[in-house]
């Protein structure tokens, strides 16, 4: 045998000694360092002046309706948004979208109608070419293509200035964002301000199932993008446009921090429903406050809300575009403090659905401030899904929030911000995924070995970045998607009761909550990202490839059947059945939980070196380019070897 031959065999072999070797046996995988920012001045002593925290926010309407072309500029409908930034084409019935002949006379674009392709989507995005490019509503079925406007949408921006560090946190009244954004946001915010600093720009999005698809998923098919490309441009600038007007007018701000929960504001009971009755039955039903008030005059600047429900109370047949019970909410607040701007933020809400929406053999609440609202009384579902209901449900949120303030007092320790962040690089295990970005309908960019930009081929992670920051007695943690709430609060305590027979045999993510200091624990989801749900590993269950883990093909195949399918899980509902699991393929990753969770409390400095999950963590990439290695960690169900078990 030649000694090519040789070195090339033995080239061979020690690459696949890499792949089976975890990275962590060489200290690698860990991802990038953690980056501090913020605290008192350097140098600062006990006997220093006490710094002062400056804050200011605004809010911007990016809602796409405006004058359709013909109409007479005085017949003014106070919902268009005359915004001159708008260049893009708008249809005849007023919202922004590629002009079409709607020759079934519905009021709305449907495959095969007539359109005018505008150049300037495919410029864009060139996979916009030869599509109809307007406004479909997210976060149910695809093809639900907008009619109308119920009550605008927004992005609403707190900055908050802190000795030499500017932060600004802009939240968005759509289904989701990207941090890929950021650049594009500060080339606008350069136009918009020239010589402001700001040190970092966190993104986070409610999650409105009721707004523009800035995804991709829920365009005219399951496989067409329903990105609108001028309009997500046109958010962009308005979201620098945004933190332009809120940096304009910071002052010193006091901080007031409040909390209500169920048991201390009743209102808030039977609010929360679990999606396809998933157990464990566990809400995170703590609401959570932030104020923000001038030091000097009082007058309120921002009032942020942390609460845990997804928006989508006007569900799927719905077809207005509407900020859902956020719009009736944040007006509840800001009439109750009499001004500033209220900013709503969604919490751990990983399979957790407002009344009305899933299980309602369980929950199916019908009154809300006052007003009753009849359900089915033999399914329990709402008769109506009206825009009374929704705003009715809103302004019990907006009180209870209100009521968390009532007899609070301002945090004298709130003087300076402290963050701390980490990207994550999280393994690609979900291989639908990938083919939603081969086809272009995701826009995801992925990784190869936690460093290089790749395409959906040859990429195999998705990056996201984790935040932790703390005010005073309030502290943030952020994450990029649906986080159970049971992850949040510890798993040790809130699992599945019947864990025995179902679970997976994978460790228990850690509690983020139980790490972050403070007595209020804002938990912020949907941050800076949409990785999709992040299911505890414990309970993940999703078809992927036989005789191999991360190889997952669940959407393509179904859903998987619960181990316990057949029981209730309680037995006051014998009627209601845990049956599939669905979370699990609109996850990106069964790494996501550990990924996050351990991050999380990692940035928080807990202590993890004994934690079975991070050992897991740690051991998912090899050391072979940090790809993850899809036999490591491997049990084989041989009952069902479609079923992925890391």
């Amino acid at each position: 045998m030649s000694r090519l031959k040789l070195a090339a065999y033995a080239v061979i072999a020690v690459l696949l000694l890499l792949y089976f070797i975890p990275a962590s046996v060489f200290g690698a995988g860990r991802g990038p360092a953690i980056i501090t920012l913020g605290g008192p001045p350097e140098g600062a002593g006990s006997g220093s002046a006490p710094t002062a925290l400056l804050a200011g926010a605004s809010q911007v309407n990016v809602t796409p309706f405006g004058c359709p072309p013909g109409i007479a500029t005085f017949a003014v409908n106070p919902l268009w948004n005359s915004d001159p930034d708008w260049t893009g084409p708008i249809t005849t019935v007023g919202l922004w979208g590629e002009e079409f002949t709607d020759t079934n006379a519905n009021g709305r674009y449907d495959v095969g109608e007539p359109f005018v392709d505008d150049p300037r989507n495919t410029a864009l995005d060139a996979g916009s070419g030869g599509k109809w490019d307007g406004i479909y509503l997210a976060g149910f079925g695809s093809g639900r293509a907008a009619t109308g406007v119920a009550d605008p949408i927004w992005v609403r921006t707190l900055v908050l200035r802190s000795g030499d560090l500017t932060v600004a946190w802009a939240v968005l009244d759509t289904i989701a964002c990207n941090s890929a954004q950021v650049p594009r946001v500060r080339s606008f915010l350069a136009e918009a301000a020239p010589g402001l600093k700001v040190d970092v720009i966190i993104l986070t999005a409610v999650h409105n199932h009721e707004g523009p698809d800035t995804v991709g998923l829920w365009g005219s098919d399951d496989f067409t993008d329903g990105k609108f490309p001028l309009y997500l441009e046109y958010v962009d600038r308005k979201i620098a446009q945004s933190v332009a007007l809120a940096a304009r007018d910071l002052v010193p701000v006091t901080v007031t921090y409040g909390k209500v929960n169920s048991g201390t504001y009743p209102d808030l009971a039977g609010l929360q429903c679990r999606n396809s009755l998933r157990t464990p039955w566990f809400f995170d039903d703590e609401l959570r406050v932030m104020a923000l008030a001038d030091s000097l005059t009082g007058a309120p600047v921002a009032t942020l809300v942390n609460w845990g429900a997804h928006v989508e109370s006007l569900e799927g047949d719905n077809t207005r575009i509407s900020a859902d019970f956020l719009a009736s909410l944040r007006e509840t607040v800001e009439e109750g403090l009499g001004g500033g701007v209220a900013i709503y933020t969604p919490s751990d809400q990983g399979a957790v659905e407002i009344v009305g929406d899933s299980g309602t053999q369980v929950w199916n609440r019908d009154t809300f401030d006052g007003q009753t609202f009849p359900v089915d009384p033999s399914t329990g579902r709402p008769l109506a899904y009206s825009v009374e209901r929704t705003r009715a449900i809103g302004r019990v949120v907006g009180k209870a929030a209100l009521a968390a303030l009532k007899e609070a007092k301002p945090d004298p320790t709130a003087t300076d911000l402290r963050l701390r962040s980490k990207d994550i690089y999280v393994p690609l295990t979900n291989q639908l995924f990938r083919l939603a970005g081969i086809l272009g309908v995701l826009d995801n960019q992925l990784y190869l070995a936690d460093r290089w930009s790749a395409g959906p081929f040859l990429g195999n992670s998705v990056k996201s970045t984790i935040y932790a920051f703390q005010i005073g007695q309030g502290t943030f943690t952020t994450v990029p998607g649906e986080l159970f709430p049971e992850i949040n609060y510890g798993l040790a305590e809130h699992h599945r009761t019947d864990m025995d027979m179902t679970a997976t045999g994978r460790p228990f993510e850690p509690s983020i909550r139980d790490a972050q200091p403070g007595e209020f624990k804002f938990l912020i989801g949907y941050t800076p990202d949409l990785l999709g749900y992040i299911v505890p590993s414990y309970d993940f269950y999703i078809y992927g490839l036989p005789l191999a883990s991360g190889v997952a093909i669940g959407a393509l195949v179904g859903e998987v059947p619960d181990p316990n399918a057949a029981v209730p899980p309680d037995p006051s509902h014998p009627e209601a059945f845990y049956v599939h699991h669905y979370q699990e393929t609109n996850s990106a990753s069964s790494l996501l939980a550990p990924a996050v969770a351990c991050t999380a409390v990692e940035l928080w400095g807990g202590d993890l070196s004994g934690d079975p999950s991070y050992k897991e963590w740690l051991g998912a990439k090899s050391a072979l380019l940090l790809l993850p290695n899809p036999f490591a960690h491997l049990h084989l169900d041989l009952d069902d070897p479609w079923v992925e078990h890391r």
